[in-house]
């Protein structure tokens, strides 16, 4: 399913929606225990609309950050329970903030001391059931593959890679031999009905006289999609392989679109949270900077050029979390346990404090919020040579979060670049506001977690 050209999977959106449901159902649980007139049930279940919507979208929007509906983690009862622990307590922090702040807000703390355990009661039990479904292929797509060995190949290899995949390959033809029964109109969708098959992917690098125009249109008019290898692989995974596509693949297709509208919404939410952050966390900022101070006497703030968009460089600003020294044989990339980083720019790097800096270079509008991670010029020159399409990602501004920091750890290496190129790609190719805003809740279970601190 296409949100405002993000690609969500349709399952994991309906346990989403269903789990909203039920935090919606165990706020009126717990304020129907403790408060209502069961005689004016109707007049009482509109005057707590408000609280009620407020509970559950603060519930949902907690699971959401700490990485339930994730695919990965889905599938681990120990994973789940403990984020959902986690995403219950963030939940009653937002929830007693914003009763502080909205004073009028009807959220009790004894209504929720029933509702937050039967939320996560119910919830548990959603996700058993969820798990049992998943079990028996109830959310799985039954996929033919149409195409040469390495693209059935890749298919299969996807398939086992994919926690929870969400389709399953049940069928394989090889182009090679496609030509001959296949080629007639009516085997191919025969072959399709018998074998209960909702999606065709076709997956070779050669196509002229190679394929069943044909038997594929037939299947198309019938009613079988018919797709091709690229979009099929964007789709599953929310990145573009880089193996695999050809230009015309993106010359032709969707995205890389960016309304003047949508660019003025995204600069004005930059600068407005910018500012707001940085008033936010000045104290953080200020006890940072003492003890950075206090360890070794250097600087607080590290500048660093970058490349940002359109190829422009700029310094960007961080708290200083390497020895003063820590490149006095030439710039390199991180590496796991690097002997530079101090004890404070260890813990400042795993919660991702010294980051907060780039703050300032939102406001200059060197950054965004959300966008690919900056590179150094050096580790860009070296990487372009390697990887043609790196340039792609400086056409937006880099940011402070972005979606391949979501999926992937530090990039140490060029194969690792290349992987996190894939995931910039896909957010350059289809981004939108929503797409910003759903990375940006989903960063707090980076922080938490750790993924790609280093």
């Amino acid at each position: 399913m296409r949100i405002f050209r993000h690609y969500v999977e349709p399952a994991l959106l309906a346990l989403g929606l269903i789990e909203l449901a039920s935090f919606l159902a165990c706020f009126y649980i717990g304020y129907f225990a403790r408060y209502a007139d069961l005689q004016m049930i109707s007049s009482e279940l509109r005057a707590h609309a408000l609280p009620a919507l407020v509970y559950a979208s603060v519930m949902s929007a907690s699971f959401l950050a700490t990485g339930l509906y994730e695919r990965a983690a889905v599938g681990d009862m120990r994973t789940v329970a403990i984020r959902m622990l986690a995403a219950f307590v963030l939940g009653f922090v937002v929830l007693a903030v914003l009763v502080y702040v909205f004073r009028g807000l009807d959220i009790w703390r004894s209504a929720l001391v029933i509702a937050i355990p039967a939320s996560a009661a119910l919830a548990l039990g959603i996700r058993r059931i969820f798990l049992w479904l998943v079990g028996r292929d109830a959310f799985r797509r039954r996929i033919l593959v149409l195409g040469d060995a390495e693209g059935v190949a890749r298919l299969r290899a996807l398939e086992g890679a994919l926690g929870l995949a969400p389709f399953r390959v049940v069928h394989t033809i090889l182009s090679s031999e496609a030509l001959g029964g296949a080629n007639d109109e009516e085997h191919l969708l025969a072959l399709c009905r018998a074998e209960r098959i909702d999606e065709i992917v076709v997956a070779t690098r050669e196509r002229r006289g190679c394929l069943p125009v044909r038997a594929l249109l037939r299947c198309r008019l019938a009613g079988v999609p018919v797709s091709e290898y690229e979009t099929f692989f964007e789709r599953q995974t929310g990145r573009v392989d880089l193996d695999w596509i050809r230009p015309g693949w993106l010359i032709f297709g969707e995205g890389f679109t960016q309304g003047s509208l949508d660019a003025f919404a995204k600069r004005l939410i930059d600068v407005s949270c910018a500012a707001v952050g940085l008033v936010f966390f000045a104290p953080l900022l200020l006890l940072a900077a003492l003890l950075i101070k206090l360890e070794d006497g250097g600087p607080v703030l590290f500048r660093q050029i970058r490349v940002g968009r359109n190829g422009v460089p700029f310094s960007m600003l961080k708290l200083r979390s390497m020895r003063i020294d820590a490149e006095r044989d030439g710039p390199r990339w991180a590496a796991r346990d690097d002997r530079r980083i101090t004890r404070i720019g260890r813990i400042l790097r795993r919660t991702r404090i010294d980051e907060l800096p780039q703050l300032i270079n939102v406001l200059r509008g060197e950054m965004s919020f959300v966008g690919p991670r900056p590179e150094r010029p050096e580790f860009v020159a070296l990487i372009a040579r390697e990887l043609p399409l790196f340039s792609e990602r400086h056409r937006v501004r880099p940011g402070l979060a972005g979606w391949a920091q979501l999926h992937h750890p530090y990039a140490a290496s060029v194969e690792d670049t290349r992987t996190k190129l894939e995931y910039d790609i896909y957010y350059v190719k289809n981004w939108s506001l929503f797409l910003d805003l759903l990375i940006l809740a989903q960063t707090l279970r980076v922080v938490v977690w750790g993924n790609g601190a280093r």
